[in-house]
């Protein structure tokens, strides 16, 4: 039982610590999520201000506000929160004699760091769109999902507008799914994930973006609007 309450306060510190660190700068460039989603979203934002589609929306459209807290909410704080319960798990699983790569069908080390990225990209994108049609059809989880389209005016915020919830649902299907296909996240996996926030912030921003050709297997702000 020691164990277990020593994993959970550990875990639950140490993702505060790592927090803290990468505010002060003090984590490697390539993993400090924090200043990088800052910094994709002043991006995105200035984007939003110099090509607006939408030209009489505001700058700080309705609930902007609103939308940061989201943003910063469920990156982060949430993940402090939930992590000593993630934690727990993995200690349960281990117990048990699961570890990451026990359920791995393959396993691509060797394989060019490009390949990695790309299968785990899609991974990752094929569990999102799994969980988000879960979200739209079932009643019990719309419940949760309609948060994210209660939006009225759309910006790139709001794309981490969401139920806290989503994340219970979402993080362990993709670490399931990591765990079948993988058995470890790729070491960039640091591209992939800013990339994905990128492409989500561009889904929701007010500017007018298409992808031309590239548009029947992009999404964009156009298509995700409609």
């Amino acid at each position: 039982m020691k164990e277990y309450l020593d994993a959970f306060i550990d875990a639950f510190i140490g993702t505060i610590d790592w927090t803290w660190q990468s505010i002060l700068f003090e984590v490697p460039w390539y993993t400090n999520y924090f200043w990088g989603l800052v910094l994709i979203s002043l991006v995105i934002w200035v984007l939003e201000i110099l090509f607006p589609w939408r030209k009489d929306q505001s700058i700080f459209r309705k609930d902007f506000w609103l939308d940061a807290f989201y943003m910063f909410f469920n990156f982060f704080l949430f993940a402090i929160a939930i992590s000593g319960f993630y934690k727990l798990l993995q200690v349960a699983f281990e117990d048990l004699g699961l570890k990451e790569n026990s359920l791995a069908l393959f396993n691509p080390e060797g394989w060019p760091i490009a390949l990695q990225l790309v299968l785990f990209f899609v991974v990752l994108d094929f569990v999102q769109w799994f969980t988000h049609t879960l979200l739209h059809r079932y009643a019990f989880l719309w419940k949760f999902h309609k948060v994210h389209h209660s939006v009225k005016e759309m910006g790139f915020a709001a794309h981490l507008r969401y139920h806290w919830m989503e994340n219970i649902l979402y993080k362990p299907l993709k670490t399931f799914a990591v765990m079948i296909l993988f058995g470890f996240e790729p070491e960039q996996a640091y591209i992939v994930h800013f990339i994905a926030i990128t492409i989500g912030h561009l889904n929701h921003s007010n500017i007018k973006l298409t992808w031309g050709p590239f548009k029947y297997i992009l999404n964009n702000p156009v298509m995700h609007l409609y």
